[in-house]
């Protein structure tokens, strides 16, 4: 399975919408700090969730959930022309985004994660915009099952896990973040029940970190003030 750096950036406060931040110093552009940081990771690519992809360009577009497999027959998953590009990963389980094209207006191959009850119209939609898929699978195998796949399909050994916070803490809950990536940028947002780096959806008694902890790996400060905190999730 691929190693999985969680890489965030949020104000002080870890919210995530700069359009919601106080205003940042003097040379510290959000995207450049941000890429610079990934780029020393040489990733396959990066991962997502539905919501976030659902805002990340022009074109794609929500809709219901596809229509679900009568038939009982076990879907194969499909590599599309990747070219060489790296790949964005989205978790899309219910099959509800629906794309223009095979990679993004930033250039990344799109690769879904689907469950396998998806029916054939959606996949069939897919294979014509050229999309890549692989299938989730069974309770606490659904990440690890589409991990697997996505490594051996795409030579994808580390890959970056970009958000939000829903998928951040399934994952985290799931014990699947190898390292902790976070650029704390010098603005805040302030507001209770804004979306934050990680954000699980468990009962109010849940732990998703239980059983693990942080060490330290590096700090270091970029122009403007932004401070790259970089951790390895242990076993506790």
């Amino acid at each position: 399975m691929p190693k999985i750096i969680c890489h965030m950036i949020a104000s002080v406060d870890g919210r995530l919408y700069p359009s919601r931040w106080t205003p940042g110093p003097e040379g510290a552009d959000i995207t450049t700090v941000y890429e610079t940081a990934a780029s020393q990771f040489n990733a396959a690519g990066w991962m997502v969730g539905r919501t976030t992809m659902a805002e990340y360009a022009d074109g794609i577009v929500e809709k219901e959930p596809a229509a679900l497999r009568t038939d009982g027959s076990v879907p194969e998953p499909h590599t599309g022309n990747r070219e060489g590009r790296p790949i964005a990963v989205v978790f899309d389980p219910k099959g509800k985004l629906h794309y223009p094209d095979l990679t993004l207006p930033t250039g990344e191959h799109l690769v879904a994660v689907l469950s396998p009850e998806v029916g054939d119209g959606y996949l069939a939609e897919l294979r014509d915009r050229g999309v890549s898929y692989v299938f989730e699978g069974k309770g606490d195998d659904a990440f690890p099952t589409a991990l697997a796949e996505i490594e051996r399909r795409f030579d994808a050994h580390t890959l970056l896990l970009e958000g939000g916070g829903i998928i951040n803490g399934a994952f985290l809950k799931a014990g699947l973040i190898d390292e902790l990536s976070f650029l704390v940028y010098p603005a805040i947002d302030g507001l209770a029940g804004v979306s934050s780096v990680i954000g699980y959806h468990g009962a109010p008694g849940e732990r998703p970190a239980q059983g693990q902890r942080l060490e330290h790996i590096a700090t270091e400060t970029f122009p403007g003030g932004v401070v790259w905190l970089r951790y390895s999730v242990r076993k506790a």
